[in-house]
Formats: structure tokens, C-alpha cells, sequence
């Protein structure tokens, strides 16, 4: 059966030395298959006990199956067998390169030449996630079945923000986000464009960045998930700031894409914005940030150039 990992599998597959876990599998596989036979036929020599299809609502238009896979823990736990949570996306993938990659990483166990898999490019899936961190358009929202869905949000977040580092341009970029987010806002019947999608991620990281005196949001529940998070993640500590930080990334990505502009500046040090000042008409809170977070300022001060050149909306 042809399919593409995507999602955190993805991103933790592509990074050699990865930085947080990602329990769940997320792929795309182009068309209905039969599932139940296929996973049959191998669960046993894999060392599941059992699987078992999860009926979701069929409110929604979006193609998916959803299965447990059940296993006996290797380490004795209160638990007589725990699960893994496989989620099949069914569409044509919207991915502009497919990479080959070889499973190997510090998580799995395998004898002889490593198993390959078809992963999306950096910039297909740093696109995807961008998607994803949109809590009031296309994205994961604050809330899901009466539980915060928040942590989510912030993983999207922390992803968005490890592979801006890694990506060199945004042109393909901007050309994978548009067809996601089309995709996206037909399957929820949003009207417009995809303005909307990069608004919302805009506004949600100025509501990060100024917690919450500005943009569009829940900061406390944002707060929230950047604290839950800290438990997949094992690479790094990880902070508001650097939530913030990585928020003004997404907030540049997304201006970079509205406006069409195809030239990238990073980041380096404080003195890069020691003489720059943000001035109205945008929210000049976001000056705070020169002192207690430079790097989320020299973003935003992109965002605000960025702005200035963009044309005024009809």
C-alpha cells in the first residue's frame, strides 16, 4: 500500500536527531483501501496484540480512518496493554517533493538495511504545519470533544519553529500552504481566501507575543500547552519565550507568503536591533520584546516592514 508519512512522524523521520516525541502516525494514502486486511496480515509479526478501527463523527467531509493498534508494554506499567494511534488522510498528496528516508532514529529497533518510507520535503511539511497553527480558520482549534486541545496547537508551534531553521527559501513554501489551505477551508466550507488562513496565524502569534493584550486568541490556553508540551519534549527546554520566539516565525512565514516576497533574513544576534523601534500604525507593545526576547522582536519587525508594502485590502 503506496502512503506518505506527514505530520510529526514526518518531521521527526526527516530530523536525524530528533526533538520531541510524536506518539501518534499520521499518513496519506491516495485512495480507499482495504485497511482491516492489510493490517491483519501483519500485526502478529510486528508484535501487536490486536487493532481495532475507531468510528469518528461523520459530520465532517474530511476523508480519514482512524485505527488503534494495541501491544503488551515492554516495561511493566499499570497498564495490560497500551496503543498506538494511526490516522489515514484520504486525498491525493499535496506534497510538491516526496523524499525516500530511512527509518533510523535513537526509537526504533531493526536488523540489516534500514526500512524506507516516503516523506514529504522540509518545506511541504513546514507548510502543512503552518495550516495547522491556525486555531480559528483551518487549524487544530482550542477545543476538541469538550477537552483543550492546546497542546496540539503548540506542537505545530514547536515544529513550525525547528524548520524554519532548516528551510533555505519559501517559494515552495507559499506554493504547498496555498494548496493545503484551499484543500482546508473547502472541506470546512470557509469563504475567501487563503488571507484568512495567514491572518489567524498572524493573530494568534501577536496574541503569544503580547500575552494576550492584542491579536486573536486564548493566551492562558497557549500558556497552557507550551507548559504540557515540555513532556515530549527532550532535546531542549522549552519556555513561553521560546514559544514566542517561534511564534514570531510563523507570523514572518505567513507575511512572507500574503505579500509574495521570496527573500529571507534570519536572525543573529541583539545588536542586529538595537536602533529599530516599531511605530504605529502597528502595536507598538511589541517593542517590549527588544529588551526580554530580540529574536521574537526581529521578527515582528519584519512582519511590520512587510505590512507597509503590502497593498491596502480592496
Amino acid at each position: 500500500m503506496p502512503f506518505i508519512f506527514k505530520g510529526g512522524t514526518a518531521v521527526m523521520l526527516l530530523q536525524r536527531q530528533p526533538r520531541r516525541f510524536s506518539i501518534d502516525l499520521d499518513i496519506i494514502v491516495p485512495d480507499e483501501a482495504d485497511f482491516d486486511a492489510l493490517f491483519a496480515r501483519f500485526i502478529e509479526a510486528k508484535g501487536f496484540t490486536r487493532f481495532a478501527e475507531q468510528r469518528g463523527s461523520a459530520a465532517s467531509s474530511i476523508e480519514k480512518r482512524h485505527y488503534k493498534f494495541f501491544y503488551k508494554p515492554a516495561h511493566q506499567t499499570n497498564l495490560s496493554e497500551n496503543n498506538i494511534l494511526l490516522d489515514i488522510l484520504l486525498e491525493a498528496s499535496p506534497y510538491q517533493t516526496i523524499v525516500p528516508t530511512d527509518i533510523d532514529t535513537p526509537f526504533t529497533r531493526q536488523d540489516g538495511t534500514p526500512v524506507q518510507a516516503s516523506l514529504p520535503g522540509r518545506e511541504d511539511i513546514l507548510a502543512d504545519k503552518l495550516t495547522a497553527f491556525t486555531p480559528n480558520t483551518t487549524g487544530i482549534p482550542y477545543r476538541k470533544g469538550g477537552f483543550s486541545a492546546a497542546m496540539e496547537i503548540i506542537k505545530q508551534l514547536y515544529d513550525i519553529g525547528n524548520l524554519f531553521a532548516e528551510i533555505r527559501e519559501v517559494t515552495a513554501v507559499a506554493r504547498t500552504f496555498q494548496k493545503i489551505a484551499l484543500t482546508e477551508m473547502k472541506y470546512r466550507e470557509l469563504p475567501g481566501g487563503t488571507e484568512i488562513v495567514l491572518n489567524d496565524i498572524v493573530q494568534t502569534a501577536l496574541c503569544l507575543a503580547t500575552r494576550g493584550k492584542a491579536g486573536a486568541g486564548d493566551f492562558a490556553a497557549l500558556q497552557n500547552g507550551v507548559s504540557q508540551i515540555k513532556a515530549y519534549i527532550f532535546s531542549e527546554s522549552y519556555h513561553i519565550e521560546k514559544a514566542i520566539a517561534y511564534a514570531a516565525r510563523a507570523a514572518y512565514l505567513a507575511k512572507l507568503i500574503e505579500t509574495g516576497e521570496t527573500g529571507l533574513v534570519r536572525f543573529a544576534d541583539a545588536e542586529q536591533v538595537s536602533d529599530w523601534t516599531i511605530e504605529a500604525p502597528y502595536d507598538t507593545r511589541l517593542n517590549k520584546l527588544k529588551k526580554t526576547n530580540p529574536e521574537a522582536f526581529f521578527y515582528w519587525y519584519q512582519v511590520c516592514l512587510l505590512s507597509a508594502k503590502a497593498p491596502a485590502p480592496a
